[in-house]
């Protein structure tokens, strides 16, 4: 009768493991995640360099890009809102939102300050979350080279 009641146990134990693995699985897609690439454009015949910013919501969860933008040193930072009329740029599940950025683009001008030259470019969301932009530092070099 013993070996009933371990196979029974056993069996309990494996299930609800099995089950517990699938919930885990299942949480983590469950969310709003940010898939961000960026790529740099050597000036041709068809216009000048630029660096172009692709976003995808790989989540099942809709995610809202509010703002773009950049840092210089450590605590300097300017940003332009996505469809500020809107309250942001909403991407569902698998859509995705690309954003060009040229070298007038790599400049801030502030009226009451100095000018910010951006050494990394981000983007945040509604949750005011910034997301760093791949590769956005040794793109911008390439942009002023």
């Amino acid at each position: 009768m013993s070996t009933v009641t371990d196979t029974l146990s056993i069996a309990a134990i494996v299930i609800s493991m099995a089950s517990f693995g699938i919930s885990a699985h299942v949480a983590f897609r469950d969310r709003a995640r940010l898939r961000i690439t960026s790529k740099f454009f050597a000036a041709n015949e068809y216009g000048p360099r630029h660096i172009v910013t692709t976003m995808v919501n790989v989540g099942r969860r809709p995610v809202i890009l509010r703002m773009i933008g950049g840092i210089a040193g450590k605590s300097t930072w300017s940003g332009t809102y996505i469809d500020h009329e809107a309250g942001g740029k909403r991407l569902g599940e698998n859509e995705r939102y690309d954003h060009t950025f040229s070298k007038e683009d790599i400049v801030s001008f502030h009226p009451d300050g100095e000018d910010i030259v951006f050494e990394a470019l981000w983007v945040e969301d509604s949750l005011g979350v910034r997301h760093p932009i791949p590769k956005s530092r040794e793109h911008i070099k390439k942009l002023w080279a």
